[in-house]
């Protein structure tokens, strides 16, 4: 696949999990069937919660804001790294010993939840997604999959002296 698209799939993936999971989360007291969108995320959220719960020792759905405050964290984490990972392996771009740039990002960007506060409630799931699209890019960037070129124009072509005389 050529790069751009793999690009916009990486983060349209990593949008929607994002969105998925968010969304399920804040309304898990409505629980829905598993062939619905905010059902097949439940399930996810639900069988993390259950393994997290079992590797603690506590029984399931015992220590749910215990759970959020972990939870939260991983999905800043996890998403942004899926989206990177579908880039990857879609585009199959050399990154090389440039692994650790996109993992360094996606560390120092992971947002403590209380920024999500400053949202209202309905905006936050969109708020993530934006949020993990802007990681996935600058992850996909440090690689030098992205380049940024100079803007183009009349300026470059003058020389020096040239522009300091012109009066507009």
């Amino acid at each position: 696949m050529d790069r751009p698209r793999a690009i916009g799939t990486g983060a349209a993936v990593a949008a929607v999990i994002t969105h998925g999971i968010v969304f399920s989360a804040m309304y898990f007291n409505e629980l829905t069937p598993i062939s619905m969108y905010q059902g097949f995320f439940q399930q996810i959220v639900i069988a993390a919660e259950r393994s997290w719960s079992y590797a603690h020792g506590w029984q399931p759905m015992s220590h749910m804001r215990d759970f959020g405050g972990f939870f939260a964290p991983m999905v800043h984490l996890i998403c942004p790294m899926i989206g990177f990972l579908l880039f990857w392996m879609l585009s199959r771009y050399k990154v090389g010993a440039k692994v650790w740039k996109p993992l360094a990002i996606a560390l120092l960007l992971d947002v403590p939840p209380s920024v999500g506060d400053l949202a209202s409630r309905y905006a936050i799931p969109w708020v993530e997604v934006a949020r993990t699209i802007l990681v996935v890019l600058l992850m996909v960037w440090s690689v030098g999959a992205i380049r940024i070129s100079k803007p183009f124009g009349a300026y470059e072509k003058l020389p020096i002296g040239a522009l300091l005389k012109y009066p507009g």
